[in-house]
Formats: structure tokens, C-alpha cells, sequence
């Protein structure tokens, strides 16, 4: 798929606006579409590189000590949910466990977004915290 042409779909007439969303993958050119896209349909949003190493463990925590989330994204390279392009592996099992555990202890109010590649970032959102704020 072309990363460039990132085309998330956009057609649900009650779109989620100002959750507050951080995302992550291992895709810098992902990560900023991504983010883009949602701050344009009024998330709150930030989307960084995850690296798989003691520095983005620690970048993780950073983010999530930021600010309070509604959710937290992660990507499907990370997360094994998209097999086609990236099945998971022992490494990135590993990694997801990791990271499960530092969103746990460090944001245990967050809502654990899956998400299976670009175009499902909306569809992931929605299917976990709804179509919009509650009141």
C-alpha cells in the first residue's frame, strides 16, 4: 500500500471530534499522515515513531505522562493485527507485550486502540470510544 496516499475514510456523518488520541507505529511517514488527518477532523491528536529499544520505552512513558488520553492507537506493525503486510513475530510479540504493560501502568484510564493499518485509524477510533464525546 502507498503510504503517500493515505486514505482514510471519512463518510460517517457523526464523526468523532476532540477525543484525545496518541498514537504510535514504527512508520514515520504513517505517523504524520495519521496525525494530520485526525487534527483535521478535530481529534486531539498526536502520532509519533515507536522505536522497539529502551529510548522509545521511554518516549512511550513521556507521552503518556503528557496529558491525559481517551485512547491510545497503536499500529498494526506493532500490535500483529495486520498480518498481510506485517505478520507478527517473537520480536514484535515481545514488543507488544512491552508496550501493553507501559500503557497499563502509566495511563490506566486510556482505552486501547487496534489499529490494522492507515485507512482503519477511524474505523479503530470509532469501534472503541464511539462516534462521538460523551456529554
Amino acid at each position: 500500500m502507498p503510504w503517500s496516499n493515505l486514505n482514510m475514510s471519512t463518510a460517517s456523518s457523526s464523526r468523532p471530534a476532540g477525543w484525545r488520541i496518541l498514537g504510535f507505529g514504527k512508520h514515520p511517514e504513517i505517523a504524520a499522515s495519521v496525525q494530520e488527518k485526525l487534527r483535521s477532523l478535530g481529534f486531539q491528536a498526536t502520532n509519533f515513531v515507536l522505536t522497539n529499544d529502551e529510548a522509545g520505552d521511554a518516549r512511550l512513558v513521556a507521552e503518556l505522562k503528557r496529558a491525559e488520553y481517551d485512547g491510545v492507537a497503536i499500529g498494526g506493525y506493532i500490535n500483529g493485527q495486520d498480518a498481510v503486510n506485517f505478520p507478527a513475530t517473537e520480536e514484535t510479540t515481545f514488543w507488544f507485550n512491552r508496550v501493553l504493560n507501559i500503557i497499563h501502568a502509566n495511563a490506566p484510564g486510556s482505552k486501547i486502540i487496534l489499529v490494522r493499518g492507515p485507512e482503519d485509524v477511524l474505523p479503530a477510533i470509532e469501534r472503541v470510544l464511539g462516534k462521538s464525546l460523551p456529554s
